[in-house]
């Protein structure tokens, strides 16, 4: 089974942090950082991990909301079995959003944007997870994502 998080930083304004996908083609995907966990790593390690290869010394916030999408049973086939973790964090400076992030190419993306992440990162309802985290309508905590 693999083990994934995703990373959504949000900028003070509202806006989404995407990075480039590494898959070939003439334009690119935009989705979430993303890395795996290791052996002996918790979800909330990983992703204060991949979180700091993105921001370095940058400061930011931690959200109380996590985003869960189990593994499921049986898995479709050509298809591994993954269990994801989604983990947000806010920029805490104030004004625009820094053009570049450590991981690249970064595009920072409205809220009318999102719905498009739920197929590209395999996450169902993550528009859904971050909305009501910026409403303040999801409760803190663990959150399931999809079916």
């Amino acid at each position: 089974m693999r083990r994934v998080v995703f990373v959504a930083v949000l900028s003070s304004d509202g806006r989404l942090a995407l990075v480039a996908d590494d898959l070939s083609g003439v334009l690119p995907r935009w989705v979430l950082p993303s890395g795996s966990v290791r052996a002996t790593e918790t979800y909330r390690e990983a992703a204060v991990r991949v979180l700091l290869n993105a921001v370095g010394a940058m400061p930011v916030r931690g959200g109380t909301v996590e985003g869960c999408r189990w593994a499921q049973v049986p898995v479709p086939v050509g298809r591994s079995r993954r269990e994801a973790h989604v983990f947000i964090y806010r920029l805490a400076a104030a004004g625009a959003p820094p053009g570049h992030l450590s991981w690249g190419a970064t595009c920072w993306a409205g809220p009318e944007q999102w719905q498009e992440l739920c197929t590209r990162c395999d996450l169902p309802d993550v528009d859904v997870l971050l909305t009501g985290y910026l409403e303040w309508w999801i409760p803190d905590g663990r959150i399931t994502l999809g079916p």
